[in-house]
């Protein structure tokens, strides 16, 4: 039994105002009617961008799908239509060809509008074309992982070791031209361990090497980071001269079957070692080009775990590496339970300031998170609170048992304190 001590993760949690947010094009109900004056003026579109708009109602309607298609085709067929109406008109027809029943078909015209799309280059319906491509291979979208600043100061063993695979001119331009494309993890972690840092690795062989020399040598070095496997389609026409990096979980990140080519296992075999609890490396040599590595573990929040030993490496692996990991659950995890939690635990609080407006402190959890994620024995730790109100405590003990964590077999036991501030 494990236990885990959280006081780093302290919540404060105010009265917070929500907000939503809604990407894309403003849409009626499915088989509402758009009514348009065109003769006075109040929708100045194109008939292109209406001819769209009237096929994906159709399609919002599940009627007319045919009609949706003739009037796609003709936008498509249409040499005057700008790239953002024929970008939307080839996501629509993916929407088509799913209702006509041709899912495969679906899926390639979203992987192939992706692949028109230079990487790092955003475009309008870029997201709504990563999520409609996740939502038709897996059935369902996960939300895109934060970006992090890059600050690379140092390199790690692995990158000294990847440094033979980016060879520097020694006549001619002497510029170098290095490639990074990750799919999934953590820019922190990989920026913490510095185990992609290239370009220093590579100066500090050369001047390991002849410490006299005076290195002109100029370095172009690109390192893009996508939120998961949807960007694939779209990096492949530039991952043959990449290094190029899969993140792969049982959860969110989980690449579909579908890519196995570009992957250095087959997903078949990557899932029969994860689902054993350890953590894998796997590193793929590409005649002419950098390696396909692959980081994976059974949950996410393990993946930093993996990708440390990865930096640790001084040499490639020449087949799958096993990597041991602990079987408890991470903080990190519980964190993000606790804090996906927030809208709880803030009506508790909130029924506590309509009474007293000035209340404010700290109230310390403690529940045991059993080997199936349900929760057990949940209570205020009273000694150690600085906010007692027994009405905010039995909220806030019943909001934490209905919290459920991943399902890792064995019992955790937790103490983690959520701080109270009216103000905040």
């Amino acid at each position: 039994m494990n236990t885990i001590h959280p006081h780093a993760a302290a919540i404060a949690l105010g009265l917070l105002s929500l907000a939503s947010c809604v990407e894309g094009p403003e849409t009626a109900a499915p088989g509402a009617e758009m009514r348009v004056d065109v003769s006075t003026g109040k929708d100045r579109r194109p008939d292109s961008s209406l001819a769209i708009e009237q096929a994906e109602r159709r399609l919002d309607a599940g009627r007319e799908i045919a009609a949706a298609r003739q009037a796609l085709s003709e936008v498509l067929a249409d040499p005057s239509v700008t790239p953002d109406q024929r970008d939307q008109a080839r996501l629509a027809m993916s929407r088509v060809l799913e209702a006509e029943g041709d899912k495969e078909a679906a899926i390639a015209a979203v992987e192939s509008l992706l692949g028109d799309h230079a990487v790092g280059e955003p475009w309008p319906l870029q997201k709504a074309a990563e999520r409609r491509l996740r939502l038709l291979v897996t059935g369902s979208e996960e939300k895109p992982l934060p970006e992090e600043p890059i600050d690379a100061r140092l390199a790690s063993p692995f990158a000294r070791a990847l440094a033979r695979y980016f060879p520097v001119p020694e006549s001619g331009s002497r510029e170098l031209t290095i490639r990074v494309f990750a799919f999934g993890g953590s820019r922190e972690v990989s920026d913490r361990l510095r185990t992609f840092a290239l370009p220093t690795a590579i100066r500090s062989l050369r001047q390991e090497a002849c410490p006299r020399c005076d290195d002109q040598v100029a370095i172009d070095h690109t390192s893009s980071r996508t939120d998961s496997w949807a960007q694939i389609p779209a990096a492949r026409p530039l991952l043959g001269s990449s290094l190029a990096v899969f993140y792969f979980d049982l959860g969110n990140q989980r690449i579909p079957a579908r890519y196995d080519a570009d992957l250095p296992l087959p997903t078949a075999d990557i899932v029969a070692r994860l689902e054993r609890g350890e953590g894998l490396i796997a590193v793929r040599e590409r005649g002419g080009a950098p390696p396909a590595i692959l980081i994976a573990a059974p949950r996410q929040a393990q993946l930093p775990a993996v990708e440390e030993a990865l930096a640790a490496m001084s040499e490639l692996p020449a087949g799958p590496v096993s990597v041991p990991l602990p079987s408890q659950l991470e903080p990190a995890e519980i964190q993000a339970v606790v804090r996906g939690s927030f809208g709880r635990y803030r009506v508790c609080y909130e029924e506590l300031v309509a009474r007293s407006p000035a209340a404010a402190g700290s109230i310390p959890l403690t529940f045991a998170i059993l080997g199936d994620g349900t929760v057990a024995d949940a209570a205020v730790d009273t000694a150690r609170s600085t906010l007692r109100d027994a009405t905010l405590e039995q909220c806030m003990v019943a909001a934490t048992s209905a919290l459920r964590f991943p399902a890792i077999g064995k019992k955790t036991t937790v103490v983690y304190p959520i701080e109270f501030s009216p103000g905040d």
